[in-house]
């Protein structure tokens, strides 16, 4: 009788190793990690349930990186100057062989549309913290009630080359200073949550 309740730890903890590998859908870091790898980390938490189930196949497939999660991974671009409190953001950074993403509004072809409809800005930091989420209820213009603004690299506008010139201008939470890491969070309409780290550009 004894070796009952043995028998079944080690049962129940060999069963829950494999699970503790991949991220829950709901669970976000709230530091970036030492070793932080955002492809392999948006890969898990989209097989875990954040990225549709029609699409993982294609995260998962030989140019899963480049074609599909890099392209749904945030960056700053440098070219773009925000205004204050804001942070610009663009998705597929070419420079790190990214595809760019583009962004469609909604047709026959695509219904639900192609851009982000919702992005998080948090301050990287083990400290309960303030989260901004800026709204893009259309593409290419922002509804009046939204508090994201859409921009353009300069000299471009957002439709151009397939929407991949659109820059985001998201709400940055207060008190956030430029040299500080934040945690992007964003929605792509089509293709599910991402996230990855920020550092705030002076």
């Amino acid at each position: 009788m004894l070796l009952l309740p043995t028998s079944v730890g080690c049962a129940s903890s060999n069963a829950s190793t494999p699970q503790a590998a991949a991220p829950r859908a709901d669970e976000l870091p709230r530091v970036r990690p030492e070793n932080w790898d955002p492809l392999a980390f948006n890969r898990a938490r989209g097989n875990a349930g954040a990225i549709p189930e029609e699409y993982r196949a294609k995260i998962n497939g030989p140019d899963g990186d480049r074609q599909h999660l890099g392209k749904h991974l945030p960056y700053t671009p440098s070219q773009v100057q925000a205004p204050a409190g804001m942070l610009a953001v663009m998705w597929g950074d070419s420079s790190r062989g990214y595809a760019k993403h583009p962004n469609a509004r909604r047709s026959a072809e695509l219904p639900t549309g192609h851009w982000f409809d919702w992005i998080r800005v948090r301050r990287a930091t083990h400290e309960d913290a303030e989260e901004r989420e800026s709204r893009f209820t259309d593409w290419p213009a922002t509804a009046p009630s939204d508090n994201g603004r859409l921009s353009a690299i300069p000299g471009s506008t957002p439709e151009r080359d397939d929407g991949k010139d659109t820059v985001y201008l998201v709400e940055l939470p207060t008190g956030v200073r430029p040299g500080e890491w934040v945690r992007v969070h964003g929605h792509c309409l089509t293709h599910g949550e991402y996230v990855e780290f920020l550092r705030v550009p002076a």
